[in-house]
């Protein structure tokens, strides 16, 4: 099974699985569009990727959704997924969307994530 492959399985049995269910955890297939960029295998992001990365963040919002975000990336733990993490730290800024959580939110701990209007 090549790297694409076990991304892709990986995501959506993790999601698919996943104890949060709300609408942020829903929304991470949507970064299956984002692979071949994350991987490595085309330079810049397509439309379908921004396009998903946007929905992530307009759906993460006010402080659960934005911890329910950062805890399904911390399952996902792309970094262990084959992920350029250089890619997609890059990610957010390329596709000019801002993200309330890392995509790789490595040393953050996600209950502490404060809405904006807490900041």
């Amino acid at each position: 099974m090549g790297l694409y492959s076990v991304f892709c399985a990986v995501i959506l049995l993790a999601t698919a699985n996943s104890v949060h269910g709300g609408d942020s955890c829903t929304g991470l297939p949507g970064l299956l569009n984002c692979a071949p960029f994350l991987l490595g295998s085309v330079s810049s992001p397509d439309a379908k990727c921004c396009k998903s990365l946007k929905w992530l963040s307009q759906h993460a919002i006010n402080r659960e959704d934005k911890r329910e975000l950062c805890k399904c990336l911390k399952v996902e733990d792309l970094k262990h997924k084959g992920v350029i993490l250089d890619t997609a730290k890059a990610l957010p800024r390329l596709c000019k969307v801002q993200l309330p959580v890392p995509l790789v939110p490595d040393n953050i701990d996600c209950d502490k994530i404060k809405a904006a209007d807490e900041e």
